[in-house]
């Protein structure tokens, strides 16, 4: 049994006590170390005493359980000394418990436990028992767990019980609470796994009773039954039942089911086989790129990468490219940015010709849509296309969008679009960052929000790792040093913070030649927070750096430890000691 170490800080029978505490925090904080404690009294003391004083919990508040649950789940059959029936009691209860997250987890955990009993009839026992038991509770939010063990023993058990499970499902397919029936429906893919053991008219009697539910989130749910029952010989036993179910399925009334089909129709295609897609699922999906909610219509968008690679190509041009252009300019960002996100994806496989003259086209419509999540939508998938048509011939349309990207007044944006940059610099080389290019570069060093500075220093080391540190002294770090003279203190921190960010790609001549000096200015600046940055700054090139490096920078930190600032000169001191 793994002994497990005291981090707490506290002793192990305060720990202990707390499990009885008034205040909640506490009682959370000590259930979250359970292990800990199973670990310290032992197996024997765990089972006969820590486990029965758990059950005791099971009528806490929900965050208690929340983490009771997450406990158990750890290493406690070890901490039982492997005996599992231990545990399966506080499982059960768990159950039947009000969060749904504890009782998924609490019906996995039961499910594992049962998997650690060697003795087939005891596994058949105990779970039928706790199926049972948990099937005849009055809170019917227990039979969730129930939906969850029927797949996970169907084939452990005997054909009585067989019987018996199929009955208990046939009667939760039909219970007159909705939640019920969804708990069913959900997880009746698992149970379709076991086909033949579950028959066939067990199977149509079942998802018949699904499809003419009145709600659709029980509806929707029978679409992932079917993709399993489509991977299993019930498939060519029943292929136009089954067929015929995921057409009511995509003519449905309701959007959300239709949607929940949508974006399952890859999983569908791979289960049917291509000619299987292009038959019966292929028009469903033009269909619903073509649909007056725009819900369906950026679900169908999104779901273009994925099933393009199921199309003839010969569709992909003359069925679904003459959609895509409809939809470039629809009024709903939502579904241009689904657009942006997987158009691109079709441009290997149509080939460079119909991709100048299909894609281009919405690629540059796109490229200049109002809405700037759109564009930056678009810029992260940019390779799918410049490996088909080579970047040159996109960097002239590309620079003005990135300008304007570069001035949004979302921050996020501007933060997203900084990342551009280094795809161009990798693709193209140097000659992509012209001075107009740069000076974007540097507008977002000096931006207001730190995240956006941020990103551009992180940038600027990508420059450095791409083109090499010549090319980036000559051309941008020189203009980031002379932030140092600029009167906004932020704009001085952002050269300390762009040294610390690249001082693995600097050498030491280079340190010598062009930090020190630099260093050595600022450690005289007005303000402070400057000064205690330089301090930072000098420890880490004398620790990094090393060699002729350290005597400079211990010169400065000298300096400092006379600072009037009494932070700066205690950081300056404590530097100097650790050197």
């Amino acid at each position: 049994m793994p002994k497990i170490e005291n981090t707490t800080g506290m002793p192990i029978n305060l720990i202990i006590d707390e499990l009885k505490s008034d205040d909640i925090r506490k009682r959370i904080h000590s259930v979250k170390h359970l292990d800990l404690i199973a670990s310290t009294i032992g197996p024997d003391r765990t089972k006969n005493e820590l486990i029965p004083f758990i059950q005791e919990l099971l009528d806490d508040d929900d965050e208690v359980l929340i983490e009771l649950v997450d406990s158990l789940s750890r290493n406690f059959v070890e901490l039982v000394g492997g005996q599992v029936q231990v545990l399966l009691p506080t499982f059960e209860v768990l159950c039947r418990v009000e969060d749904a997250s504890v009782r998924e987890k609490a019906a996995n955990q039961i499910k594992k436990c049962l998997t650690q009993i060697p003795e087939q009839k005891k596994v058949e026992e105990l779970a039928m028992g706790i199926i049972k038991r948990l099937n005849d509770s009055d809170y019917y939010m227990a039979k969730n767990a129930v939906a969850i063990l029927i797949p996970a023993i169907f084939n452990q058990v005997s054909q009585n019980n067989q019987n018996d499970l199929i009955n208990i499902t046939l009667k939760m397919s039909q219970d007159q609470i909705p939640q019920v029936r969804k708990f069913a429906s959900m997880h009746f893919q698992d149970l379709v796994k076991h086909f033949p053991l579950v028959n066939e008219a067990f199977i149509q009697n079942i998802l018949n009773s699904f499809i003419k539910d009145e709600q659709d989130f029980i509806r929707m749910y029978i679409v992932d039954s079917l993709i399993q029952t489509s991977k299993t010989p019930f498939f060519q036993k029943q292929q136009n039942f089954i067929l015929n179910m995921f057409k009511q399925l995509a003519e449905d009334q309701s959007w959300r089911v239709r949607y929940y089909l949508c974006d399952k129709l890859g999983e569908i295609g791979e289960a049917v086989s291509k000619d299987g897609y292009r038959k019966n699922f292929q028009m469903y999906h033009l269909k619903f790129l073509q649909d007056t909610e725009p819900e369906m219509k950026s679900i169908a968008a999104l779901k273009i990468e994925r099933v393009s690679s199921l199309m003839d190509p010969e569709d992909i041009l003359n069925k679904l490219i003459p959609l895509l252009k409809s939809i470039q300019s629809d009024t709903n960002a939502f579904v241009r940015n689904a657009l942006a996100s997987s158009v691109l994806a079709l441009c290997p496989i149509i080939g460079k010709k119909n991709t100048s003259e299909q894609i281009l086209p919405i690629f540059l419509t796109l490229l200049k849509d109002q809405d700037s999540e759109v564009r930056i939508t678009l810029f992260k998938k940019l390779s799918l296309i410049t490996n088909v048509l080579g970047v040159d011939s996109l960097s002239q349309s590309v620079i003005p969008a990135l300008t304007e990207l570069a001035q949004d007044k979302n921050w996020r944006i501007r933060a997203s679009t900084i990342e551009v940059l280094s795809f161009f610099a990798r693709a193209i080389g140097p000659e992509f960052l012209s001075d107009k290019v740069l000076k974007l570069l540097l507008d977002w060093m000096g931006d207001k929000v730190f995240s956006v500075r941020q990103t551009a220093i992180q940038q600027t080391a990508q420059l450095i790792s791409i083109l090499g540190l010549p090319w980036a002294d000559k051309n941008l770090l020189t203009k980031i040093w002379a932030f140092q003279s600029i009167q906004n203190y932020l704009h001085r921190l952002t050269v300390l913070f762009t040294i610390n960010h690249i001082t693995s790609q600097l050498n030491n001549d280079y340190v010598l030649r062009t930090i020190v000096p630099i260093l050595q200015s600022m450690a005289k600046d007005s303000v402070a927070n400057i000064r205690s940055n330089v301090c930072r700054t000098s420890i880490q090139l004398a620790k990094e750096k090393g060699g002729n490096v350290v005597d400079p920078m211990k010169k400065i930190l000298q300096t400092l430890s006379d600072d009037q600032d009494a932070e700066v000169k205690y950081q300056a001191k404590s530097s100097l000691e650790s050197l």
